[in-house]
């Protein structure tokens, strides 16, 4: 250990859906925590990684994608988690953006997360794509003016590049403080908590359309067992009986593949055999529903 200070702190992770919030947080902590998906829309709870350095504790958050205007209660709800975790949690905010000249519209719902108290560091992501410069360039001002950070880094999350810079930038404006966390722990969530995402993530690969936003997972039991695979079990929900059916698919095999892919998933996270059981199951619009959302996990 070195003589410097020991710093402990929250930084959420802000932006748009399918910016590379989750793929930044897995770079930070050299770990597959949170799930990704091209589609938008994959985060939908706040999920917390732990990065443990030599003389610092950061508490990342990688929060639900960033929308002016929710369409249902799930959306709202998620927003509102978003609120929380950018305005009364965090001591560092990183506001990810990408290539693309934001309307007024979204810069004033950044800004409206934003707070003086807190500081604020600009990360322009994708950096390893494609684009005019004048594109980034423009995009890094309108920002800027809208948001006034103290620092801005650009990074591509997916390849790695300028992450430790990013790192560095948020550890430097971290307050002093003992850890919150034992070292070495990597999530305040419980296993049964990734299971589910585990599942969603899947669901979000094997099938298109409307349907991978339409599904929520419940684990209905979790059992570690001293000798042989865990047991898990699952139920999906869906809106509708045309959906259950597409989950299924033509003689169970649908629903096979998944179960499958998913129950490797788990192995690969959890480090350990595990034998999975998935129900379908189905919720009339509980999107829209308080009362479903509330046994979900989203209120």
């Amino acid at each position: 250990m070195s003589g410097l200070p020991f710093k402990a702190g929250f930084a959420a992770l802000v932006g748009k859906p399918n910016v590379g919030k989750s793929t930044l947080l897995n770079a930070f902590l050299k770990f597959k925590l949170s799930i990704v998906s091209p589609k938008p829309q994959t985060t939908r709870h706040k999920i917390m990684g732990i990065y443990d350095g030599e003389n610092c504790q950061i508490c990342f958050l990688d929060t639900p994608g960033l929308l002016p205007h929710p369409r249902d209660p799930l959306q709202d709800a998620l927003r509102r988690s978003l609120r929380a975790a950018a305005r009364d949690d965090a001591d560092v905010l990183v506001f990810l953006v990408e290539p693309g000249i934001p309307g007024d519209e979204d810069l004033n719902a950044f800004a409206a997360l934003s707070r003086p108290d807190i500081p604020a560091i600009l990360a322009l992501n994708k950096t390893d794509l494609p684009a005019k410069p004048a594109i980034v360039d423009e995009t890094l001002k309108a920002y800027s003016e809208a948001l006034k950070p103290q620092a801005v880094v650009r990074v591509s999350a997916l390849k790695g590049q300028g992450v430790p810079e990013l790192l560095r930038e948020i550890l430097s404006r971290m307050p002093e403080s003992p850890p919150f966390y034992d070292r070495g722990r990597l999530s305040d969530r419980w296993e049964r908590f990734f299971a589910a995402e585990l599942i969603r993530e899947q669901v979000f690969a094997l099938y298109g359309e409307e349907l991978p936003h339409a599904s929520a997972v419940v684990i209905e039991d979790f059992k570690e067992k001293q000798s042989g695979p865990d047991r898990v079990s699952a139920i999906l929900y869906v809106e509708r009986d045309g959906q259950k059916g597409i989950i299924i698919g033509k003689k169970g095999r649908a629903l096979r593949e998944l179960v499958e892919k998913s129950q490797r998933a788990m192995e690969d996270f959890l480090g350990r055999r595990v034998d999975l059981d998935v129900w379908i199951k189905v919720r009339k619009n509980w999107r829209k529903d308080p009362n479903s959302l509330k046994e979900f996990g989203y209120i």
